[in-house]
């Protein structure tokens, strides 16, 4: 995939993190909605309960008066207080535990001690008074516990309500049970007072936990389904992109066993040569009667030791092209020797000087192997530079050593530079500026060094280029 699936995944949870709190955020704003709808309700309650009072009971309280069967000054909040009525109907049901909040009024300057606000309170009060805000809503701290504050403004609705919420019209009964505070007026339509709701917010959340959860665990379904879906893809793409590579790497190791048959026929020409020259030794001699045994014997000695060479060299091009199934342990010296012996004919027709220091022989562990091939493959990179640019002074320079602790292989070649419009695209799959290249031995070459834990760059020097392999 063009991104890293572990990127895609942190998007992901990403992504599901915000929704979630979007998620939270709906529900919560949908139970904020919840209670202050509660309010409203109880405000409405307490006008219903007020025009009941005001219809109802006190034209029936008047009658009685005029009946000589009520004294003129006659209270009662059980009958005409429509705060008192709510207030009771609210602490029967606290006693039967059916609702979770916590209401009162709030006036200033009230008759009644209980509607004294706190500063926050009568803060909110003014602002309603002044009609700053038709409603007031916030969440506070109290106690060390968040609550969902509510405050609806109290209005006088109509002209009965003048009777008690004036100090000249309140009743006698009514002053003395309170007991008179300040003079206050009002008119209808007046603020008078506010209706103060508190509920905790984790009453209000739990009111929609069935609703969060459900909704939370479909959310969370969708989203593994959707990561297990890329997964899929992921993994698709995975095995497509190793059977490209395994195409690939058999595309560049016919490629190198082309080039490494090329080699084994200059490796083998001068001991085939050598051989063939024993041989007619051996029959003139022979011709001549001049064959003794100990001639014979020392030219099958030296037709041996051209044999051996060439077994050997057998030997090294089949350990080469020997699929590396383990990780062992090698050096340096060893990986950089087993690529200079394999390519030390064809290097040596093409008067190809390679040179090689090593400072520092350290120890690394992966498949030798792969090593060796990526080697092979700069070489002759180098070596068809060479013939292109047709440099008399060949040399290849291969350095081993250690930077900073960090093991280092360095292959530097005096074939010419890279043109710096293509030197960023050279491990790029099939790009080749050879007419009869495939393109894909050094981007072969870096995908190895990276499966062998290490990276690869490349970069122009005064008079050639420098390949730099970091463990």
């Amino acid at each position: 995939m063009k991104y890293s699936f572990k990127v895609i995944i942190a998007l992901f949870v990403v992504l599901y993190a915000i929704i979630t709190l979007l998620f939270f955020n709906f529900y919560r704003e949908l139970a904020m909605k919840d209670a202050r709808q509660e309010g409203i309700f109880i405000l409405d309650t307490m006008n219903a309960i007020r025009d009941y009072i005001s219809t109802v009971q006190r034209p029936l309280i008047e009658e009685l008066k005029e009946k000589k069967m009520l004294v003129e000054d006659f209270f009662d909040p059980r009958l005409l207080s429509a705060s008192y009525i709510t207030r009771e109907i609210y602490n029967i049901q606290l006693a039967k535990d059916t609702i979770n909040y916590d209401y009162k009024l709030v006036a200033t300057d009230p008759l009644n001690p209980e509607h004294k606000g706190n500063e926050f309170e009568n803060d909110v009060l003014e602002t309603l008074k002044e009609g700053k805000a038709k409603e007031f809503s916030k969440i506070i701290q109290e106690n060390n516990k968040s609550y969902f504050f509510v405050g609806l403004p109290i209005r006088n609705s109509q002209e009965s309500c003048l009777q008690c919420h004036t100090t000249t019209n309140a009743p006698k009964g009514m002053m003395e049970q309170y007991h008179h505070i300040p003079t206050f007026e009002s008119k209808v339509g007046d603020v008078i007072a506010m209706l103060s709701l508190k509920i905790p917010v984790y009453s209000i959340l739990t009111y929609h936990i069935k609703e969060f959860v459900v909704g939370g665990s479909v959310m969370f379904i969708v989203f593994v389904i959707f990561i297990l879906f890329i997964y899929k893809i992921y993994r698709n793409e995975q095995r497509l992109q190793e059977k490209t590579n395994m195409l690939m790497m058999s595309q560049n190791r016919l490629a190198s066993m082309g080039e490494m048959i090329g080699n084994i026929s200059h490796q083998w020409r001068q001991p085939l040569a050598q051989v063939g020259s024993i041989l007619i030794n051996l029959e003139l001699h022979s011709d001549k009667d001049k064959l003794t045994k100990e001639k014979l014997t020392q030219k099958i000695k030296e037709a041996n030791e051209q044999l051996s060479f060439m077994s050997s060299t057998i030997d090294d091009f089949k350990n080469f092209f020997a699929p590396s199934t383990s990780k062992k342990e090698f050096s340096a010296q060893e990986v950089i020797y087993r690529a200079q012996k394999l390519l030390s004919a064809s290097l040596e027709k093409y008067a190809i000087q390679v040179c090689t220091d090593i400072q520092n022989n350290f120890i690394r562990y992966g498949h030798s192997n792969e090593i060796v091939q990526v080697l092979i493959n700069i070489m002759n990179n180098a070596k068809e530079a060479f013939l292109t640019h047709e440099i008399k002074e060949r040399k290849i320079e291969i350095t081993a050593f250690l930077q900073n602790g960090v093991p280092v292989i360095t292959l530097e070649n005096n074939a010419g530079c890279i043109d710096e419009t293509v030197i960023d695209k050279i491990f790029d799959p099939y790009f080749t500026t050879k007419e009869s290249s495939s393109g894909l031995g050094l981007y072969m070459s870096k995908m190895i060094i990276e499966k062998n834990s290490a990276t690869i760059r490349v970069e122009n020097s005064h008079d050639g280029v420098i390949f730099t392999i970091i463990f």
